[in-house]
Parts: structure tokens; sequence; C-alpha cells
């Protein structure tokens, strides 16, 4: 069996989220460490900003910085949970 080598999106939230709980706050720097572009970036923020995984402080007009909440942690800690359940191998 051949897995797609495109992302869902709940993939690319995973990933989003994984790399704000690695330490990276600025949204280019997110860009780059998750392979995104930029739309598919502010899409992703804005999802995770609303769902209330992650939070959008403003440090100036057009300067914001991301931090993951206790909440998104629980989410990340489920899906290691689930991923390692559920461990796919290839031959």
């Amino acid at each position: 069996m051949t897995l797609s080598p495109r992302r869902s999106s709940f993939q690319i939230a995973i990933d989003v989220l994984t790399v704000i709980g690695e330490g990276e706050k600025r949204p280019t720097r997110i860009m780059y460490a998750s392979n995104l572009s930029w739309n598919s970036l502010r899409g992703t923020l804005d999802l995770l900003v609303d769902k209330g995984y992650v939070d959008e402080d403003f440090i100036s007009k057009r300067n914001k910085k991301y931090s993951i909440t206790a909440k998104g942690r629980e989410v990340l800690g489920y899906y290691d949970r689930l991923e390692s359940l559920v461990q796919v191998t290839t031959d």
C-alpha cells in the first residue's frame, strides 16, 4: 500500500502545533519549520487560535507571536498516544 505524500488538514494542524510547542513563536519561523505556504499557515493558525489550542499575542500592530496553550499540549499528548497505538510499518 502506498500512502499519499500530501498531508491532511489534521496532520498540518498537528505539525504546526508541534512546531509551536517546540518553541517557535514567530509566524515566518513556524511557516518554514512546518513546510507550509503563507496562506496555508494563516488558515491553520486561525483555526488553532479559534479552537483555543494556540494563543496569539500582538507585539505591535503588525507583529504577532504564538504560543501553545494547555489545551494544545493536551491535543499533542492524545495524538502521540494514538500514534504509538497505531504504528504503521512499511516494508
